[in-house]
């Protein structure tokens, strides 16, 4: 090998090292999609008016390498959570889970539903 191409290799190598930092972050809930409720059973959001369909998701195809899935998992419910916070609901029924070998997507449905 070149010394030129070990060069350019060192240089991609040291880019995509800097770069990996901020593309290896994860969805994190913020105070306010903290009070978000996450319901297993339809049942807890009978009562509640109905806001939409969301998709909460994190991971790619190179992250999985770097992140545990109980990050990716946690992070997917996050980005859920802000999601539904950005369109007035309080609470999600969580409707499918789905758990690939590179990230985890979770299908809910959005609700506001009375403060107890």
């Amino acid at each position: 090998m070149s010394s030129i191409n070990i060069k350019n290799l060192l240089l991609l190598v040291g880019c995509l090292s800097i770069s990996s930092c901020s593309l290896l972050d994860t969805h994190q809930v913020n105070e306010i999609s903290e009070q978000v409720k996450i319901y297993d059973d339809y049942e807890q959001v009978q009562k509640c008016r109905y806001l939409g369909e969301l998709v909460g998701s994190e991971g790619s195809w190179y992250t999985f390498f770097f992140i545990s899935n109980t990050d990716l998992t946690l992070a997917s419910i996050a980005d859920l959570k802000n999601k539904a916070i950005s369109i007035g609901a309080n609470s999600i029924h969580i409707e499918d889970h789905m758990g690939f070998s590179t990230s985890v997507t979770f299908l809910g449905h959005a609700y506001e539903c009375p403060q107890s």
